[in-house]
């Protein structure tokens, strides 16, 4: 049986499918597997719509998503995530915020210290310039164009004789 299978592995063909979202004059594109989770917008639509990527079809130029066929011509927009640090700040500022308070009014509470003004100020501020920073923060839209656009890639990955493996 081992023989079976370690004699038809090599003429298995595998290879990895992908929507790779291209912008003009960056050599860095960004890549949504399979499995991956997507926010996308049709043309002619204003929903924005949360899919999972299933299938990628390179010859065709269309997508699965949550086994839905989509033309990926059709995709009008995609919402994606700002990188890390960027995302963090608004809810820092805000625990910032919320932990200045909670420890000013422990220590009046515990201790001899007052209560003043700009103490609601810095608890304010930062309450208020993280829930901002999140708000703007949360989500940044690139929608297709001539310098950005989205492709269907698939590349395949093959063990057989003829392509340098021994």
């Amino acid at each position: 049986m081992l023989l079976l299978v370690a004699g038809l592995l090599p003429a298995l063909g595998f290879g990895q499918k992908f929507l790779q979202l291209e912008k003009a004059n960056k050599a860095r594109t960004e890549k949504f597997y399979l499995g991956e989770e997507i926010t996308y917008r049709l043309k002619g639509e204003s929903d924005w719509i949360t899919a999972t990527l299933t299938d990628v079809q390179m010859d065709s130029q269309r997508v699965a998503l949550d086994l839905k066929p989509v033309r990926v011509a059709d995709i009008d927009a995609l919402r994606l995530q700002y990188p890390g640090i960027v995302r963090g700040i608004g809810p820092s500022l805000m625990i910032f915020g919320a932990s200045w308070a909670g420890f000013s009014l422990l220590g009046a509470a515990f201790d001899n210290y007052e209560l003043t003004a700009s103490t609601a100020i810095v608890s304010g501020t930062g309450l208020a310039s993280g829930f901002i920073f999140y708000q703007i923060f949360k989500h940044k839209r690139v929608k297709m164009s001539a310098r950005k656009r989205l492709r269907a890639v698939e590349v395949p990955v093959s063990f057989g004789p003829g392509n340098g493996r021994k």
